[in-house]
């Protein structure tokens, strides 16, 4: 008589997931093998009022100068390299060993596409306690007129 084989419906689950997402599942448990869960994305909160665009971007521990912001047309590009100690050998000391790392380090970046165009020469930015404050203004001819109507 045969040995009876268990059947585990989640591993077909499974399956179906590495297969149908394989390029984010593999992304995603290298990550979390790594022990970083934040990701390589810059998170942003964006608001817009008739004349320009604002976007709050948080970079936390990231120096002003790793930080890299590009425009070009409608469409605004983040980048920023997160730099994270590693572990140190004191003099006349052993070294130091990290027990659990989960602060991301690396090169994070977000690409946002607008629906008008931004006026690259009169755009501000500003970053303060690790967050880029950017206010985009938008071209004079991608401003809405409002008709009047009669």
């Amino acid at each position: 008589m045969a040995n009876p084989v268990r059947y585990d419906p989640f591993d077909l689950l499974e399956g179906v997931m590495k297969s149908v997402l394989r390029p984010g599942y593999e992304a995603a448990q290298s990550r979390q093998a790594q022990g970083s869960e934040w990701g390589t994305m810059i998170p942003l909160d964006v608001a817009e009022d008739d004349r320009c665009y604002f976007v709050w971007a948080d970079l936390p521990g990231v120096r002003k100068e790793d930080v890299n912001v590009s425009i070009v047309g409608n469409q605004l590009s983040l980048s920023a390299e997160v730099k994270r100690e590693k572990a140190v050998e004191q003099e006349g000391q052993n070294k130091e060993v990290f027990l659990r790392t989960e602060r991301p380090s690396g090169t994070m970046s977000r690409t946002v596409q607008f629906a008008a165009e931004i006026d690259d020469s009169k755009c501000e930015a500003q970053y303060r306690d690790g967050v880029l404050a950017l206010k985009l203004p938008k071209k004079e001819s991608a401003q809405v007129k409002r008709l009047d109507i009669h």
